[in-house]
């Protein structure tokens, strides 16, 4: 047997480390798949924290009181007046929202805003205030979207069901055995096997402007054989509709009147295998404010959604902003600015996506709040959080759309650890997540940003 010389091995070995070491570095120029990271394949202790912060008693919620293109720069230091970064092209998609805005009251068209985020705006906490006030503003009414089975509770409604069902996510973690991607615009279903009964509340000390609902569309996917459905309320009387039988891809919607009081509602479907993408309960004119949260995902998961009936499911409404609250979860994980550099380039892969779906739509995207390693460390934020808003904005502004930093509204470096101590608190132990009252100030700074948006629009359009 013929043994290798020891300087061959030595090179052999040489060349091994500088691979590994080299590896990180390559990586930001490989065209990668955009794998959805969730925290439960990373760090389960993180991901494993559940709802506790929402499960607090929560005090009763006070209500609050044609344009020329220029075309996307890469230019990250254009920037206009106002607390949203974003360059002039930004700036003039947000000016053609102000004017639908100020004209809504006048019609009897919805005009619709997605608000997509991670856990922290489970269970509609800063979604609901921006909502109550902008219905407020601009009239509507309803808490819009909501899934056919709800696994967080949630201050927009009460609801609950029992049948024959399963949840469906393209976050978290996926199931393999699904054969299609139709998720649609929640990025979620509800597959109702023979039968399921849902029931709705209006939560007793939920905001004003969701419990009343004038109208309910209930969005279909997949229905092989049909089925049917019935709705009835309190004050309903019970309606009976046929489901339409059709395939995976398929988007299809029944709206349903209501009596436009405060009311429980009962919503019973039959068939099989049918999938329900979304319920959606509101008045049927006005601003439609949707709550979307995608737990444990760092909002790279879009593209995997299958993009015709994505686009079906969106081109459907008239939506003229779409939010993107994300960047929390990569967080434990990037270690280093070249991590955050890849984070970036995948999320504005992310961001053209969604304007080709939705070109003239306005975009605004949150960086993460602050957040605590632990209570009794000496960092007491992240240290990659810093590189990684700084590429989250990068990405936005070079994209011509509209970011605000969550980070430096609430105070900086270290505020997640005060609120935490707080009496009473405003962030939870883990120090990732705001409590209720932490949530409740973060709608009011993020309802105050848009507001001073507008009011510059406002002066705009005067002085002309």
């Amino acid at each position: 047997m013929k043994f290798h010389e020891p300087v061959h091995t030595a090179l052999f070995l040489a060349l091994i480390v500088g691979v590994l070491y080299l590896a990180p570095y390559l990586e930001i120029f490989l065209d990668t798949p955009e794998n959805e990271t969730s925290l439960a394949e990373v760090i389960p202790e993180i991901n494993s924290i559940q709802v506790n912060y929402l499960s607090e008693e929560i005090e009763e919620i006070v209500v609050l009181e044609e344009i020329e293109e220029i075309e996307p720069t890469d230019d990250f230091n254009t920037h206009c007046d106002g607390p949203f970064a974003g360059n002039a092209n930004a700036k003039k998609k947000l000016w053609r929202l102000f004017e639908k805005l100020s004209g809504l009251e006048d019609t009897s068209e919805e005009l619709h805003v997605f608000h997509y985020g991670d856990s922290q705006i489970e269970g509609d906490r800063i979604t609901g205030r921006i909502r109550s006030s902008w219905q407020k503003t601009w009239g509507g009414s309803g808490p819009g979207l909501i899934p056919a089975s709800q696994p967080i509770p949630s201050l927009a409604l009460r609801q609950s069901h029992k049948g024959n069902i399963k949840r469906f996510t393209q976050f978290g973690r996926a199931d393999s055995t699904l054969e299609h991607n139709c998720y649609g615009g929640m990025a979620a279903f509800t597959r109702i096997y023979d039968s399921m009964s849902m029931l709705v509340k209006p939560h007793p000390v939920g905001f004003r402007k969701n419990k009343v609902w004038h109208e309910a569309e209930i969005l279909i996917g997949r229905a092989p054989d049909g089925g049917k459905l019935t709705v009835y309320g309190e004050e309903t009387d019970s309606v009976t509709i046929e489901i339409a039988p059709s395939q995976a891809g398929s988007h299809n919607s029944v709206t349903v009147k209501l009596d436009g009081v405060k009311e429980d509602l009962k919503f019973d479907f039959t068939g099989q295998d049918i999938d329900v993408t979304g319920i959606k309960l509101g008045s049927g004119y006005g601003l439609v404010v949707h709550n979307i949260p995608m737990r444990g995902s760092s909002g790279t998961l879009f593209k995997k959604l299958n993009k015709e009936h994505y686009k079906k499911y969106m081109q459907h409404w008239d939506v003229g902003l779409v939010i993107l609250q994300f960047g929390g979860n990569t967080a434990p994980y990037i270690l280093d600015e070249l991590a955050a550099i890849k984070y970036g380039n995948r999320f504005r892969k992310q961001l053209k996506y969604l304007r080709s779906i939705l070109p003239d739509a306005a975009f605004l995207v949150i960086g993460p709040s602050d957040m605590g390693i632990s209570s009794d460390s000496t960092a007491l934020t992240y240290p990659m959080l810093g590189a990684i808003r700084h590429e989250m904005e990068r990405v936005t502004v070079m994209e011509g759309e509209l970011f605000w930093d969550m980070f430096e509204a609430m105070g900086g470096e270290g505020t997640m650890e005060v609120w935490a101590e707080e009496e009473p608190r405003l962030a939870s132990p883990d120090l990732v997540h705001f409590t209720p009252k932490g949530a409740k100030i973060i709608g009011n700074l993020l309802d105050e940003a848009f507001r001073s948006e507008f009011r510059i629009w406002e002066k705009m359009v005067q002085e002309e």
